[in-house]
């Protein structure tokens, strides 16, 4: 069976996946509350910060929490998966239970290349404030951007196009419907936790998400999703960094901050989910080796 169709079960289960997807979003918000104090209390005690005052400031402790936060939902999925579902937690990788270098390695070749012409290009025609920076805080900041970054794009990919997914195609009787479930379902929530109020922001969320799990469902695991988010995420948090933008800027998600500019990430996305659809013609979407439930853990 494909990628998404691993937890249908004969019966939809609805409220069983209502259930992992609120443990999803609520261990989100856990970690990133719990580990986002843990940095403002270390910084207030080292003089950085005081939380009692107004503005913010993106100190590399809470740069860190905010990234290792989202990276818990690599070992949350698969744990929520496997108590409620009772399948592996290396499921998640790939119809193969695990990350294929084969197909890291080739995705990393093209993607990396293609996402920093775009984002030096896009970075030029959208120029964010600059603000002072410390030297010390710049480097920092390299270091745990390069180290969690990446992380953190996969922990969403677990999340949302791993178990979110699955979640909501085993609520579909029928194969078109399952996809069609758990593109919409995922990539709604995925829009949804950006918090984002601009509509254009909103759409390229929305096209983010889609073409993500469409590219997973086709490609059979997350390996190449992880690849476009985190060479999206690390090359731009790099770029700001460099360009010393302004870090309040980063995270501005209001009305009227987004333009039809966003059409350009919109339309790339857009481009290589069709060079993947066209790639994957012949041989249709990734299926699983065996039945999954053989995964499931033996009983004494």
């Amino acid at each position: 069976m494909p990628y998404h169709r691993v937890l249908t079960d004969e019966k939809r289960r609805v409220w069983r996946g209502v259930a992992a997807l609120a443990l999803l979003v609520g261990g989100l918000l856990l970690f990133s509350t719990v580990l986002t104090l843990l940095a403002v209390l270390a910084d207030t005690l080292l003089g950085r910060t005081d939380p009692l005052s107004d503005g913010f400031e993106l100190t590399p402790l809470v740069h860190a929490a905010n990234l290792f936060s989202l990276a818990l939902l690599i070992p949350w999925s698969m744990l929520v998966q496997r108590w409620l579902y009772g399948i592996r937690g290396a499921s998640l990788h790939s119809v193969r239970s695990l990350l294929r270098p084969e197909v890291v390695g080739r995705t990393l070749m093209v993607i990396v290349p293609v996402w920093a012409v775009y984002l030096t290009v896009f970075s030029a025609l959208s120029p964010l404030p600059e603000a002072p920076w410390r030297t010390a805080d710049l480097l920092w900041m390299f270091a745990i951007t390069t180290v969690l970054a990446p992380l953190q794009s996969a922990g969403e990919e677990y999340g949302l196009r791993g178990l979110a997914f699955r979640v909501a195609a085993s609520w579909g009787r029928g194969p078109r419907t399952a996809l069609v479930i758990g593109v919409l379902v995922s990539s709604l929530l995925f829009t949804a936790l950006h918090l984002a109020l601009d509509p254009w922001l909103n759409l390229y969320y929305l096209t983010f998400g889609v073409t993500l799990a469409l590219i997973t469902w086709r490609t059979g695991g997350l390996e190449t999703a992880i690849v476009i988010h985190a060479a999206n995420n690390t090359l731009a948090f790099l770029i700001a960094l460099i360009l010393r933008s302004d870090q309040v800027t980063w995270f501005d998600r209001s009305t009227g901050v987004g333009s039809a500019l966003m059409l350009v990430p919109c339309a790339l996305l857009v481009a290589v989910t069709a060079v993947v659809w066209w790639r994957t013609r012949e041989s249709g979407p990734a299926l699983t080796p065996a039945d999954p439930r053989s995964a499931r853990p033996r009983q004494p």
